[in-house]
């Protein structure tokens, strides 16, 4: 069997103009390493730029397979549906889909004009099992793991396992990426996945919504040995000596603290690389950091995502305090390991004020790179459902998290909101110089100054917004951000 994967990689905005991407995309390489071990194979078309219906027909004849593999997220899965229709009126090959979005949302995937297979949930086994049986001419309609479209109806099999061994996974197959596409943060990085799961359940993350179609859910969260780990980033450093740092791309590197310390000694005495990793400020304590610091890590990405208690603990479910978040930035800072923290706004409920919570706990934190991104409403997450609950889903999905756009109807939609969320990233700088302040109480008459000049309802609207653009324009003007590349 020769199967030709196509993977959507850029985001296209409303007026037509796109950004690339050009990362190397795990879910992909892993499905072509148990392909290939397995004696199928595989090519790709790694798409960074909208295409041409004429283009990509012709390239798909050209790699000639026997079965076609769209994995798509949410956000691109209006491109992969169009791919499908327009590969379906041209060719006579099956298209399968996978990804999270045909994991959360089957019944959409499975409708789409030119999809007869739906992929749920982890493919490794599901892929192999498919293409031994087409290849054998064997009926594959009783696969676990997929959804048939067959003369009009619909074939809903069980959902397969977790593996619960990841070492007995093969290494991720790189082979199939084409670096030209790379931009151009990808050269230096290594990126694998030591891990696969979150234990968390924040209620607008898609993986509580992954998690429920396994029949071993409990198995969700799973860890590769150290051994392991350290192996595959050995032979990907020989199969490209460019790489400079490691990025590991787990949801949470740092759950369990025994591996974590397991990984670092081997991490050391093998690779001894710098590296980037996610982590969560539950998981952030003296020895975490130690054992990170010793590793070599340089960068540690961590959500905020809001200020707000309310909005934290009661709306996305994150159970921490303003406190916990600011000692896990600060013990990051002392051990010299720079900070990356995550935030959203567009949220459901939110008011300006929110947003200001959120950019003083940035002020406070002083993390080296802000990200910025805005709430989608995925598929059948606990908060897409209570956005849809509340009648507040109202404009269509868009290709990125960073587009600026909610489908979300917002309480806040005058100047005021439009500035702070326009402003995030120079208003989080203004609030951290106010805050080093070398009296408290002068910190906080300035905090209050400020926030009077967006929250107050006494001012006139006139006189604030021009106090607002001078004060930005001096924050402007003395404002140069790091941005770090995570």
């Amino acid at each position: 069997m020769k199967v030709t994967f196509i993977y959507p990689d850029f985001f296209q905005y409303p007026d037509g103009t796109f950004m690339p991407e050009g990362r190397i995309y795990l879910g992909v390489a892993y499905l072509s390493a148990v392909l290939k071990e397995r004696g199928h194979e595989v090519s790709l078309i790694h798409v960074v730029r909208p295409p041409e219906r004429e283009w990509l027909i012709s390239k798909v004849k050209e790699e000639s397979p026997d079965l076609i593999g769209l994995s798509s997220t949410t956000h691109m899965f209006r491109h992969a549906a169009k791919w499908a229709s327009w590969l379906s009126d041209e060719l006579d090959i099956p298209i399968a889909c996978g990804g999270v979005h045909a994991t959360i949302s089957p019944e959409e995937v499975i409708s789409t004009k030119g999809i007869s297979i739906a992929c749920i949930g982890e493919a490794e086994e599901t892929i192999t099992e498919l293409c031994d049986a087409m290849e054998a001419g064997k009926d594959y309609s009783k696969i676990k793991g997929i959804w048939i479209k067959r003369d009009g109806e619909v074939i809903k099999n069980e959902t397969r396992p977790l593996v619960e061994n990841l070492d007995s996974i093969p290494f991720p197959d790189r082979s199939i990426f084409d670096p030209s596409n790379f931009c151009p943060e990808q050269h230096p990085r290594g990126t694998l996945m030591a891990s696969r799961g979150c234990p968390f359940n924040c209620s607008y993350c898609s993986n509580h919504a992954q998690r429920s179609v396994y029949p071993n859910p409990e198995k969700y969260v799973r860890f590769r040995s150290p051994e392991n780990v350290v192996e595959e980033i050995v032979q990907m450093i020989s199969e490209n000596p460019s790489i400079e740092y490691i990025r590991f791309d787990d949801d949470i590197l740092t759950v369990d603290i025994d591996w974590l310390s397991a990984l670092s000694e081997f991490y050391r005495k093998r690779v001894s690389m710098p590296f980037i990793c996610n982590s969560r400020v539950n998981f952030i304590n003296e020895k975490t950091i130690g054992i990170l610091s010793e590793m070599g890590c340089i960068v540690v990405c961590m959500g905020i995502e809001s200020g707000n208690d309310w909005m934290r603990r009661k709306v996305l479910g994150r159970q921490m305090s303003n406190e916990m978040i600011e000692r896990a930035f600060k013990l990051c800072h002392e051990a010299g390991i720079k900070t990356v923290s995550t935030n959203m706004f567009g949220l459901p409920f939110e008011n300006r004020k929110m947003v200001l919570d959120t950019i003083k706990l940035n002020a406070r934190c002083h993390p080296d790179t802000i990200q910025v991104s805005t709430f989608i409403p995925y598929p059948k997450t606990n908060l897409e459902m209570i956005a849809r609950k509340a009648d507040l889903i109202e404009n269509e999905q868009v290709d990125s998290i960073f587009e600026g756009r909610s489908p979300v109807r917002q309480i806040d939609s005058g100047w005021e909101a439009q500035t702070i969320k326009r402003n995030f990233h120079t208003l989080a700088f203004l609030y951290g110089q106010l805050d080093e302040l070398p009296l408290n109480a002068l910190s906080r008459i300035s905090w209050k100054a400020i926030d009077s000049l967006f929250l107050s309802e006494i001012i006139p609207a006139t006189i604030r917004k021009k106090a607002v653009e001078k004060i930005l324009s001096w924050a402007k003007d003395r404002f140069h951000p790091e941005w770090i590349k995570y």
